[in-house]
């Protein structure tokens, strides 16, 4: 199956980037066609994708049918269970997933999921609900639209839209009470990112 790109595909190289050096085992929440889990691959012990459209999970059956260490679920990941300690993951990605779940609920489980030591990276979408989100909206309108031309324009692949219901600063706030010392910060094409590191020692 060929690439593509669109505004999360984009981060797509940031975040392999990131997971690579800690390898193990990494989860993809709403992994969609499996384009990440597939560039994700060579660099994990084991990857696994879950999302609960079963068209999706169909079509990265497909992308990902010669990979021998991926794994796909189609599943809420509300509802699946937590994993052993030793079933753990080094790292969990998620991409522009987050605002289709219960937002404290996701974080919580996130961090369950999570190995010691481990990291959360999510690339989400956020409301503009102030002022100051409109504006700084507005004005990345016309450079995007310059990007996306560069690339060739957005690539849209069929998966569920939804509307984002939080806020950035409504965001932060959760994931600063869910996961202190967790990183919110704007990044372009409209998207931020989350960041996380689960202490080696919990409070």
């Amino acid at each position: 199956m060929e690439t593509y790109w669109n505004h999360n595909t984009a981060f797509h190289q940031e975040l392999v980037n990131d997971a690579k050096v800690r390898g193990g085992r990494v989860l993809d929440i709403g992994c969609g066609d499996g384009l990440l889990l597939e560039r994700l691959a060579p660099f994990a012990k084991q990857v696994v994708g879950i999302d609960p459209d079963p068209k999706s999970i169909v079509r990265a059956q497909t992308r990902l049918a010669s990979l021998s260490n991926v794994s796909l679920l189609n599943d809420d990941f509300l509802t699946m269970p937590i994993p052993s300690e030793e079933e753990r993951y080094s790292t969990i990605i998620c991409v522009a997933s987050l605002h289709h779940m219960e937002l404290r609920r996701a974080l919580h489980k996130m961090s369950q999921c999570l190995v010691t030591g481990g990291k959360l990276l999510v690339i989400g979408l956020a409301a503009d609900k102030s002022i100051m989100d409109k504006i700084i909206s507005g004005l990345l309108i016309l450079p995007i639209r310059i990007m996306d031309r560069l690339h060739g324009g957005m690539q849209e692949i069929g998966v569920t839209i939804a509307e984002p219901q939080e806020s950035i600063s409504e965001i932060r706030r959760a994931a600063h009470d869910v996961m202190p010392g967790a990183i919110v910060q704007r990044r372009f094409y409209f998207r931020y990112l989350m960041a996380w590191n689960k202490p080696m020692i919990e409070s």
